[in-house]
C-alpha cells in the first residue's frame, strides 16, 4: 500500500476540506500522513517536511494543496518552489510530487516543477485515481466513458422563454428532424424552434420554420417538424415557455433514431 504525505495550509482545513481529501483518498487505497504548514510563522516549509521526503519507507509521493489565495503569496510560492526542488534533489525526478487544486487557478501561479509533472484540481471527478496511479507509480487507467451520438447544450433564453435547448447530432445527418415534449405539456411549455448554425443562437422573431406537426401513434407527444437537417454544425433551438419534463429529437421516419433527454434532472 503506497503512502503519501499530504502538506496543507492550516488555514484550508478549518472545515474538514483537507481531512475529506484524505478520508477518500484512505477509502481508493493509499496510507495517508498529514503534514500541515504555516507560513506566517517563518518556518521554512522544507524544514518541515524533510524528514518524511528523504526517506522512501516513510513516503512513495509527495501531495501538497494549494489554492490560488495561497500561490498568490510570493513568499508562499518561493518556499513552494524550494521545497519542490529538495525533494526532486533528494528522491530524483521519479519521486511522485503532486499539487492538488481546490479550484482552476491562473497557470503562471502553479509552480514550474508542478505544471511540468502532475497538478490535480478536485473538479475533477477522477482526482482520486490520479492521485493514487501517481502514487503507485503505474498508469493512469480510467474506464472509456460512453458518450451519446447527440449533443445537448442548456443557454440562457431570451425575454419571455424559461429554458433553451440547442442539440445537434455528433456525427451524420438528421433529416426529416423533429422535436417535440409531452403531449400533456405542449400548452404549458409553449414550445417551439428554430435552426441555425451551432453555437450561434437564432432570434426567436420571424418566420416558424417548422413543417408543420404531429402527435406520436402512442398520443405521448407533441412533435413539430423541421424543414432543415440537423448536422455536426447545424443545430436545432428549443425555446421553451416552462421547462418541459422531457424533450425528444432527432430523426423521424421509419428508419430514424429518437432521442428521449430528460430535462428535469439535467436544467436547474
Amino acid at each position: 500500500m503506497a503512502k503519501i504525505w499530504i502538506t496543507y495550509a492550516w488555514d484550508d482545513n478549518e472545515q474538514g476540506d483537507i481531512d475529506y481529501v484524505a478520508q477518500e483518498l484512505r477509502r481508493a487505497g493509499l496510507k495517508v500522513k498529514l503534514d500541515r504548514w504555516q507560513l506566517g510563522a517563518g518556518k521554512r516549509l522544507w524544514s518541515q517536511i524533510e524528514h518524511f521526503i528523504t526517506a522512501p519507507s516513510e513516503s512513495h509521493a509527495w501531495l501538497f494543496y494549494a489554492t490560488q489565495n495561497s500561490l498568490l503569496s510570493e513568499a508562499c510560492r518561493e518556499e513552494l518552489a524550494y521545497a519542490l526542488d529538495r525533494a526532486l534533489s533528494s528522491r530524483g525526478l521519479a519521486f511522485p510530487v503532486i499539487g492538488l487544486f481546490p479550484a482552476s487557478v491562473e497557470r503562471e501561479l502553479i509552480p514550474a516543477a508542478i505544471r511540468t509533472r502532475l497538478y490535480v484540481e478536485l473538479s475533477d471527478p477522477d482526482w482520486k485515481e490520479r492521485v493514487v496511479a501517481a502514487a503507485e507509480n503505474r498508469t493512469l487507467s480510467l474506464p472509456e466513458k460512453e458518450l451519446n451520438p447527440y449533443v445537448v447544450t442548456i443557454h440562457s433564453p431570451p425575454e419571455h422563454f424559461k429554458v433553451l435547448f440547442e442539440v445537434r447530432p455528433r456525427a451524420g445527418v438528421w433529416h426529416p428532424f423533429a422535436a417535440g415534449v409531452p403531449n400533456s405539456e405542449k400548452e404549458s411549455v409553449g414550445f417551439a424552434f428554430r435552426s441555425g448554425a451551432r453555437g450561434f443562437i437564432p432570434s426567436i422573431a420571424g418566420i416558424h420554420i417548422s413543417n408543420g406537426n404531429i402527435v406520436s401513434d402512442d398520443g405521448q407527444w407533441y412533435l413539430e417538424l423541421g424543414h432543415e437537417a440537423a448536422t455536426p454544425t447545424h443545430s436545432y433551438f428549443l425555446f421553451c415557455k416552462e421547462i418541459p419534463s422531457a424533450v425528444v429529437f432527432g430523426q423521424i421516419n421509419t428508419s430514424g433514431q429518437m432521442y428521449f433527454w430528460n430535462a428535469a434532472d439535467n436544467v436547474r
